[in-house]
């Protein structure tokens, strides 16, 4: 068990993550917040949640497949996999079976993730993303 320092316990960090600076999203919804505190009205769209409602055929179809929480395949539902590779060779020309794609909860997730599998040269447009360059810091890969 780790020691306690005055209390509180060692933290080791990552060095790439340490000196990282605040995320621009986070800065932002900082700030929202603190305007909604003070009364001001904000339609917060900084993390990418919706300020508005959620449509009633949507709250619908969700209380219908309530039941269904099982995990789903790592690499995603095999159906959605398939359209996906059919769409692709359709519209774009690309060989590519089902084999090929991966489902995963958002593109911000799945782009960190193939920055840490994969070794060759990175390139990371600008503009871009706010989260894109600091996840390449974070791999040691700046």
């Amino acid at each position: 068990m780790a020691k306690k320092n005055n209390g509180i316990l060692p933290v080791s960090l990552n060095l790439n993550v340490r000196g990282l600076p605040v995320s621009a999203t986070l800065a932002i919804n900082e700030k929202s917040n603190a305007l909604i505190r003070e009364g001001r009205e904000v339609f917060k769209f900084g993390l990418g949640q919706s300020p508005f409602p959620v449509p009633e055929p949507v709250v619908d179809a969700l209380r219908k497949n309530a039941f269904q929480k099982d995990y789903l395949p790592v690499r995603g539902l095999m159906p959605l996999r398939e359209s996906i590779a059919r769409f692709n060779r359709k519209a774009h020309g690309l060989e590519c079976t089902a084999d090929d794609v991966i489902i995963g909860p958002g593109s911000k997730e799945l782009i960190f993730l193939l920055q840490m599998v994969y070794y060759g040269d990175l390139v990371i447009p600008t503009p871009s993303w706010v989260s894109y360059s600091p996840q390449a810091q974070i791999i040691g890969r700046p």
